[in-house]
């Protein structure tokens, strides 16, 4: 046995004798949660408030009224050609998600990433016919090493290790950009033009689900979109944790 798997199994066996053992927490609200080990990382409370969002069945917009709005008449996406099957999503970045995200972007935040992971499983609107792969949305190494941490790959593996799925990383970012969060939106789009490239084969009748943390233009996720149909991809789907909606959906 390779020191790879050696080490799978011993976290794996890790995480069962202490669900055994000790009580798990939300992962939002850090409130205790008796089958924890099932795995269910969410208490009632939390799993009750997250049932109440609706969204975009195109985008995942999450919208605060109760209406569920039909894909061509939502405000952040009904003007707009995606390059996705789907997008799905745990809920908008705000509150105790926001909360959460925040901790597993941390370098001490690997557990919460991987609850994270864990929760994101559950918004999957459909299953694609064939066994997707599960491609995180990749970190420049400079980044990584300042921030102690790499949530999209945490999040995947862990989105992987739930759904049994094959998880691989497909995509690297070949130079350092600015922070997407910093520009304003007319500039993200250009910051990472060309920062993205395919490593390996793509398989066209292979889906892949791109996970990531949060989503607000979308153009991060559009560009490695872009490289991916032009290296064969044919179905390409979209995981991520949280939501940035503008305000003015909230109306």
């Amino acid at each position: 046995m390779s020191q790879g798997a050696i080490s799978s199994t011993v976290r794996s066996f890790g995480r069962s004798l202490s669900g055994l053992l000790l009580p798990g927490c939300c992962c939002l609200c850090r409130d205790d949660v008796v089958d924890y080990r099932n795995p269910k990382v969410l208490c009632p409370t939390c799993e009750q408030e997250q049932a109440k969002a609706k969204k975009c069945v195109r985008c995942s917009a999450v919208l605060s009224h109760e209406n569920a709005l039909p894909s061509e008449d939502c405000p952040a996406c009904h003007h707009l050609k995606l390059p996705f099957e789907e997008i799905t999503s745990v809920g908008n970045y705000d509150g105790l998600l926001r909360e959460a995200v925040l901790s597993a972007k941390s370098n001490r935040g690997t557990a919460s990433a991987w609850d994270l992971g864990q929760l994101l499983t559950s918004g999957l609107e459909s299953h694609p016919a064939a066994q997707p792969w599960i491609v995180p949305v990749p970190m420049h190494w400079t980044r990584r090493i300042r921030r102690g941490t790499d949530t999209a790959a945490i999040l995947a593996k862990s989105f992987a290790r739930k759904t049994g799925w094959s998880y691989r990383k497909l995509v690297t970012c070949q130079r350092s950009m600015a922070k997407q969060s910093e520009l304003p939106i007319t500039a993200r789009k250009k910051n990472v033009r060309n920062a993205f490239a395919v490593q390996g084969v793509v398989v066209p009748d292979r889906p892949i689900v791109l996970v990531d943390d949060i989503m607000t233009t979308g153009a991060t996720l559009v560009e490695l979109a872009r490289i991916l149909r032009k290296a064969g991809a044919s179905e390409i789907r979209v995981a991520i944790v949280a939501r940035s909606t503008p305000q003015y959906l909230n109306v």
